[in-house]
């Protein structure tokens, strides 16, 4: 049911999960650090539903991290390839850093959506937002750990079950459902000329990410489709604070917390967080 094909013009690949029981079609962007296919594990729940999902900037070939300057590129490029596709009226989904891009996305260009799903997007504080978008990048270094860490993470090992064993040693891949840290072994990996194996998202682009986040706070109650967002309880990018002004924000809004879950529920709880999206989809 689920496999990797490319079906962009420049050679975008896309995950593809064809089931034809469904006339929807759900567009879904990954977060910051993983590929598509690590969501496969989720896409299998879903199975009513056609799925699309794009690889976004930072996995495509031959890119500058030094291209962006805020996450608003990242919702330019998701419409252009929309447009390129001929694709409108779907259903959005997006993880972390990809809710963000279809959230910006569905603001400039309505038609593109039926509706949006956002799974734990990056909302930050505003004035934080906005400050550092003009720093320096090696001030930003200095002052968000999550940049340094992301710009040395170790990125290269000699076969996939090294790289395995190694993920394994690490907090946040002991959290991953089993099969989810099979498809990052698959599919968060590619081979090098060396024939070493390497991360396919590039470390330097991860930090990037980090250092140009997205402002959203004049823009989030502009979408014009329905809207649901699901929290992590124990999510680290939208506090308890601004979980409840996002709510105040969003006018009709569905507001979904997932308990007991982190930032990253798709992969620590994929079934879990496929029923929350089924059960919106029914609503």
């Amino acid at each position: 049911m689920n496999e990797l094909k490319v079906d962009a013009p420049g050679g975008t690949a896309e995950v593809s999960a064809k089931s034809g029981r469904s006339t929807e079609v759900i567009q879904f962007l990954h977060a910051n650090a993983y590929t598509p296919g690590c969501y496969l594990r989720m896409f299998k729940e879903l199975g009513d539903y056609d799925i699309i999902a794009p690889e976004q900037r930072p996995l495509w070939p031959d890119q500058s991290p030094d291209q962006l300057k805020s996450w608003d590129l990242l919702a330019d490029d998701i419409i252009n390839h929309m447009d390129k596709m001929r694709r409108k009226g779907v259903i959005g989904i997006g993880h972390s850093m990809g809710g963000v891009a279809s959230w910006l996305a569905a603001v400039r260009r309505p038609d593109l959506f039926s509706r949006l799903i956002l799974i734990d997007p990056v909302v930050l504080p505003n004035s934080f937002t906005l400050g550092i978008r003009w720093l320096p990048y090696k001030l930003k270094m200095k002052l968000l750990p999550m940049i340094k860490i992301a710009s040395r993470r170790r990125d290269t090992w000699d076969s996939r079950e090294e790289a395995r064993d190694y993920f394994l040693s690490k907090r946040i891949f002991k959290a991953f459902d089993e099969d989810v840290l099979e498809d990052f072994v698959q599919y968060g990996l590619k081979e090098k000329d060396s024939g070493q194996i390497t991360l396919a998202y590039p470390r330097a682009w991860e930090a990037k990410v980090y250092a140009t986040p997205g402002y959203l706070w004049s823009k989030m109650n502009k979408v014009q489709c329905p809207i649901a967002i699901i929290r992590a309880e124990h999510s680290n990018v939208i506090t308890d604070d601004r979980w409840q002004k996002i709510k105040s924000k969003v006018d009709g809004g569905t507001f979904i917390e997932m308990k007991g879950a982190g930032h990253l529920v798709p992969f620590d709880a994929p079934m879990a967080c496929a029923e929350a999206i089924k059960g919106i989809l029914k609503n």
